[in-house]
Order: structure tokens, then sequence, then C-alpha cells
């Protein structure tokens, strides 16, 4: 048996934190290459809430009952925050702006997702969650919303697959 050495405290089935990590990592390069891209000369970041106000209207109607749930679960029992309280890093419940529309909304958590993973509050933190069956379901439903996401415009399916570039 070959231990994991990359993340060797992550309680996620290893395959998907690493399906997670790359996908995300693929969508963000596919966000930058189409368009989706905020900085400047010194630095360049995916602009994700651009992205997901220009799929709102696709993303509310999207049919697939995987992605619909997928988003229900996110939005309903959205991933906590670490946050800085009394110099310790605590958990904190934070819900989703209800005034945004719900792809940025639902964005916003997956992306979250991503940084409690990929920060290590999921790995390293003494305060991360015990609670596997949700931290999988998490990043299922993230995995499942980003790459429905990047279906919703060629451009990007395009980049996301490398077909471009």
């Amino acid at each position: 048996m070959q231990e994991n050495i990359v993340f060797p405290q992550v309680s996620l089935p290893e395959q998907l934190t690493y399906e997670f990590l790359g996908t995300f990592a693929r969508c963000e390069y596919g966000l930058k290459c189409s368009g989706f891209a905020k900085g400047s000369q010194k630095s360049v970041e995916a602009d994700w809430d651009k992205f997901a106000t220009s799929i709102d209207w696709h993303f509310a109607r999207v049919k697939d009952e995987h992605f619909k749930e997928s988003v229900a679960y996110l939005l309903t029992e959205p991933p906590r925050k670490q946050v800085l309280r009394g110099g310790r890093i605590e958990w904190q419940e934070s819900a989703p702006d209800v005034n945004l529309p719900k792809s940025q909304q639902t964005l916003l958590m997956v992306r979250r997702v991503r940084n409690n993973l990929f920060h290590g509050a999921k790995v390293w933190s003494p305060e991360r969650s015990n609670d596997r069956d949700r931290d999988v379901r998490l990043v299922s439903s993230a995995l499942i919303v980003v790459k429905g996401c990047m279906g919703l415009r060629r451009d990007l399916e395009d980049a996301f697959s490398f077909r471009v570039f």
C-alpha cells in the first residue's frame, strides 16, 4: 500500500482530492485565457464573479439533477470559512449573500471549498472537520458544479479542455 505523502491527513478519498484540485486549476486557467481575468502587469487571477454573472441565465436553466442537487447543497449547507478571532483560527458559518445572482453565490462556495482544501484547513488544522461525509459531499458537489459551469460557454469549454492555445 502506497502512503499518500502529499495529503497525509486528508480525510477525503485521494482520487476525489486530486480530481477536484486538478479540475479547479484547469478551470482557473481556462477562465483567465477566455477573458475572465483581472489584475495588472504584476499579477493576474481568474475573475470568478464576472464569469458567474456571464453564465447566470444558463446556470438557472441547467436541467441536470446532479448539478441542481449540488448547487442546492452548497447554498443550503455552505462550507464554513476560517477566520482569525482573538489570535486563534476558528471556523465561522458564512452563508452566501442572497442578493447576488445564484451562479455567483454558488461559485463563491466552490471557491471556499477549494480554499479550505488547498490552504490546509481540511488537512493540517487542528480545527479541521471530523465530519468526513460532509467534507466528501462538499467537495463532490463543488466538483460537479465547476464541471457543469465549464460547459455553459463554448469558449471556456475549449480553454478548459486545452483545445485552444
